[in-house]
């Protein structure tokens, strides 16, 4: 009897400890604090994972609220303020941190510093500061920032509403979109695409294998993709594009022109300016040009003629609405050659392609 009561009890003993120890695994906790502080000051953020939400406030204060700490080692999570800054530093060794958030407010003007080694990134409202942030994988979110912005994820997407500065951004794979940013613009991404909807000053985006898009460019734009498409409409000071094979296709590009694509097909409507020389190349794909009826310039467009042994090929020619000063060859040419020039002449424009159709149009005065 003493032998079964003492299994009972060992019983009970285990079963406590079992029920014990899945609580511990699966506590949390809430934390928050509060800062007195002064517009202008930096809020920085070194957590390990978690995920982190900014937003603005009327209040001369930082408010943390951290969700998801483990109420084993509250001690993890060390909130300071140093003057006018606020540090947040947490470390968490469990794996299943998917409830741990950060939601920090700090005043209408402030700069911030993120780092997280995995969790998405968010802020919210308009912030007027520097805003810099990194996660190794999460996502990146911004509403509103009047500063610059610098930011940087694994493999997550970034999408950023609005910038009143300098961006740079960087994502080891996922996309990137933005509208409006007022100022210089740098964008890549391992493999994702880009999309671009306004932007002040500089491009520079650059994408292993995904497409790109960018509308409204006020300065040069200088774009590259590993094998996607490029779409480009409003560019006032000219643009570059090179992918590996995709099409390219531009609209509106006052300036000069430097494409290349390894065989997509190139459709480019340019004003051309007084100086520089626009190149446009494809290794196969037809490309169609079109220039306003005025506009200055000296057009030489090259058709090179592979025939192949055995093989049958279309007939290929350069079509042009403006009057050719020289045509040469045909289809039993190695190349097809013609220059054109255009009202006394001015920018000089090149293009070429292989086995593939060039059609040089009018269109209406700007």
């Amino acid at each position: 009897m003493k032998k079964v009561f003492a299994i009972f009890l060992m019983s009970i003993v285990a079963a406590s400890l079992s029920i014990a120890w899945k609580s511990s695994d699966d506590a949390s906790d809430y934390q928050s604090k509060s800062f007195t502080v002064q517009k202008g000051g930096l809020l920085t953020v070194d957590v390990e994972p978690g995920a982190v939400r900014i937003e603005s406030s009327s209040k001369d204060e930082v408010s943390v609220e951290a969700e998801g700490i483990d109420e084993r080692h509250p001690d993890r999570l060390v909130m300071t303020q140093s003057g006018n800054n606020v540090t947040v530093k947490y470390r968490d060794s469990r794996h299943n941190v998917d409830r741990l958030v950060f939601n920090i407010k700090v005043p209408s003007e402030y700069n911030v510093d993120i780092q997280t080694s995995g969790g998405s990134i968010k802020q919210r409202d308009v912030l007027t500061g520097n805003f810099q942030a990194e996660t190794k994988g999460g996502s990146i979110g911004i509403d509103h920032i009047i500063g610059k912005v610098d930011v940087e994820t694994g493999g997550g997407s970034i999408k950023i509403e609005k910038v009143e500065g300098d961006v740079s951004m960087q994502t080891g794979g996922g996309s990137i979109e933005t509208g409006l940013i007022t100022g210089i613009v740098n964008a890549k991404t391992g493999g994702g695409s880009i999309t671009l909807r306004e932007a002040g000053g500089k491009v520079n985006a650059s994408t292993g294998g995904g497409s790109v898009k960018v509308e409204n460019a006020k300065e040069w734009i200088d774009i590259s993709t590993g094998g996607g498409s490029v779409y480009v409409r409003g560019a006032k000071y000219g643009a570059k594009a090179k992918t590996g094979g995709g099409s390219v296709e531009m609209e509106d590009i006052i300036g000069l022109v430097d494409i290349s694509t390894g065989g997509g097909s190139i459709k480019c409507e340019l004003t051309p300016g007084s100086i520089g020389k626009s190149t446009i190349r494809t290794g196969g794909g037809e490309i169609q040009l079109a220039l306003p009826e005025n506009a200055k310039a000296i057009v030489e467009a090259t058709i090179n003629l592979n025939h192949g042994w055995g093989k049958h090929h279309k007939k290929c020619t350069i079509h042009s609405d403006f009057k050719a000063d020289t045509y040469e060859g045909d289809g039993e040419s190695d190349e097809i050659h013609a220059v054109y020039t255009l009202n006394g002449g001015g920018q000089k424009i090149t293009l070429e392609t292989s086995n593939s159709d060039i059609e040089i149009r009018k269109t209406s005065a700007k």
